[in-house]
């Protein structure tokens, strides 16, 4: 089953008596990018987050949210010296300048710095395991959307390959044409000009023959549909294919524009564009497939 690089998932765990939110966001990106964002006792855990998302997951930017709502920050402790030695820098100031304002509680608790936040300790492993389970919900759900939205992907892009298809098919049907149709116009201008004369018939069926095998494109169709095909291929398997179908969009262009440079012929022209508006859309949905 494809899977698309675009999702989200949430989810809430506990450590103890403390509660977080965990949300995980990814978008499409050429690899691999995560981005976490997380209070600070998950530091040391960070790179064990990275490991679980790339075990799940083969590409996209992710962005992961852990956010507290219920979590002890930690013990306030006043610094008694610190405060001690703001307190006398005030007075002295009172005294020094002769201020009759009263020195407060209020105009010491604008130096924050005089409480300090003493930090609960906390074992890695034991927030490890109640993280992870959050971490499980949260990667499990974004999957879930990114495996929905893959197979719309997959169904869209079906239909359009589907679609090429017939266009190459009426391609094979219009290129036998294209040389005939030249032969009888290169006949008719030589009879306008030449009038009553002879007109040399091997002469003419050796330009047509020369033109034929110039404005020749049946190798094209042939690694045409080949390419869909192949692309058909990938459209059924359980793996990431984003960057194996994007280069064989680069192939069927290429295949299209050879045989847009040979068609000398509208019709043939028309069927080359109509095919290249159908592969622009399949290439900006393979931009968005893991």
């Amino acid at each position: 089953m494809l899977k698309s690089m675009t999702g989200c998932g949430v989810s809430e765990f506990s450590i103890g008596e403390d509660k977080f939110s965990l949300e995980i966001k990814s978008v499409n990106h050429r690899f691999i990018e995560i981005n976490i964002k997380a209070p600070d006792r998950f530091f040391l855990l960070e790179n064990r987050i990275r490991e679980a998302v790339k075990q799940s997951c083969a590409r996209g930017c992710f962005y992961i949210s852990i956010i507290s709502s219920g979590e002890t920050a930690g013990i306030l402790k006043p610094n008694i010296s610190l405060a001690r030695h703001y307190l006398g820098a005030l007075q002295e100031l009172r005294q020094e300048l002769g201020l009759k304002q009263e020195i407060d509680m209020a105009l010491l608790l604008k130096f924050k710095d005089i409480f300090a936040s003493r930090e609960t300790e906390h074992d890695m492993e034991r927030d490890w395991k109640g993280l992870k389970v959050g971490l499980e919900i949260a990667i499990n759900s974004l999957i879930k959307m990114r495996e929905e939205e893959g197979a719309a992907l997959a169904r869209d892009m079906a239909s359009r390959l589907a679609c090429m298809e017939d266009i190459a098919a009426k391609m094979e049907a219009r290129a036998p044409v294209v040389a005939e149709t030249y032969g009888e116009k290169l006949k008719q201008r030589m009879t306008a000009l030449l009038g009553d004369a002879n007109v040399d018939e091997a002469r003419l069926l050796t330009e047509a023959a020369i033109f034929a095998e110039r404005s020749s494109v049946v190798e094209e169709l042939v690694r045409l549909r080949s390419h869909i095909a192949q692309f058909n291929d990938l459209l059924q398997l359980n793996e990431p294919v984003g960057r194996k179908m994007d280069f064989l969009c680069q192939e069927i262009l290429r295949e299209l524009n050879t045989i847009g440079s040979k068609a000398n012929d509208f019709e043939l022209a028309s069927l080359v564009v109509s095919a290249k508006a159908e592969l622009e859309k399949i290439r900006e949905q393979v931009q968005n497939i893991e």
